[in-house]
């Protein structure tokens, strides 16, 4: 506990009167969510947290990052802590990944974060009973119900409009993850856009929460515009009838159509370069002959 008390305290005395740009201090989600049989830990990370809300009262910087287990590396790592919180639900976080988050955090405003990964109904279902969780089981069922009501929403509308549904309802999910003011163009890769692998697992998540469904962790990168994801998940969804819509043959026209023309396209041009070529072969030889009778 000392360590983490002092070292903060002294850090704060030090540096109060220095025009810093952070102040950044890396507490635990044991102050969170609790850790039995670690009432110090628990202490003395929170008092990490109540620091950075008493510096931030006070005028200065300060961000309390409350972590997770981190794999991989540290000491948690070495004790193999990851394996019993994921027996609670609660994941760990991949070095590269707690990295990006962290730079991401550096431009938040927020005085105090908590970075977890947990999977709430196994979490919740595990004896967590505080009423600080109350709000996460009513956001579950929320989320539950919405999702319930959005797959229902696909399976009633005609099988010929899914398509379309699914593009709009993209645009409406990744515009709030890149920060996008307006819907983005479906035709547009997601990278392009400004998404990168943080981003994309978000994404991921987000659809298997909002659809009910079950994807690859690799989805993003194998189907990066809105578009090519609509028309997959289509596909996964309602197999059976995205085959029979002719929606499919309709896009796999659309491609050969699209191929015609480009091969078409690219015969003119040539035809036209070689007509060019020949124009200029003969002036060259009439401007010869003329030349010639001149002499």
């Amino acid at each position: 506990m000392a360590p983490k008390v002092q070292g903060a305290w002294n850090l704060h005395n030090l540096t109060r009167d220095k025009p810093l740009d952070f102040f950044i201090l890396f507490s635990s989600a044991a102050s969170l969510l609790g850790s039995p049989g670690q009432g110090n830990h628990v202490a003395a990370n929170t008092f990490l947290d109540s620091l950075a809300h008493y510096r931030r009262s006070q005028g200065l910087p300060a961000l309390s990052i409350n972590w997770g287990v981190w794999s991989d590396i540290g000491a948690a790592a070495k004790r193999q802590v990851d394996a019993q919180m994921k027996a609670r639900g609660i994941g760990a976080i991949a070095p590269q990944q707690g990295l990006d988050i962290l730079e991401k955090l550096f431009t938040e405003e927020s005085t105090q974060v908590g970075v977890v990964p947990i999977n709430w109904p196994q979490f919740l279902s595990s004896g967590a009973t505080s009423p600080y969780f109350e709000d996460f089981a009513q956001t579950k069922e929320t989320k539950q119900r919405e999702a319930s009501e959005l797959r229902q929403q696909l399976t009633d509308i005609l099988p010929q409009n899914r398509l379309s549904f699914l593009v709009n309802h993209l645009q409406e999910e990744v515009a709030p993850i890149l920060g996008l003011k307006t819907n983005p163009n479906p035709q547009q890769g997601f990278f392009d856009l400004g998404m990168d692998s943080l981003m994309a697992v978000e994404m991921k998540n987000r659809l298997e929460t909002g659809l009910s469904v079950t994807l690859p962790s690799t989805v993003i990168f194998e189907y990066p515009t809105i578009n090519a994801l609509a028309e997959y998940l289509v596909e996964e969804m309602f197999p059976s009838q995205w085959e029979s819509t002719g929606v499919k043959t309709k896009i796999n026209n659309e491609e050969t159509s699209l191929s015609q023309t480009l091969e078409e396209d690219i015969n003119a041009s040539q035809t036209l370069e070689e007509d060019s070529a020949i124009a200029q072969e003969l002036e060259e030889l009439e401007n010869l002959l003329k030349n010639r009778n001149n002499d």
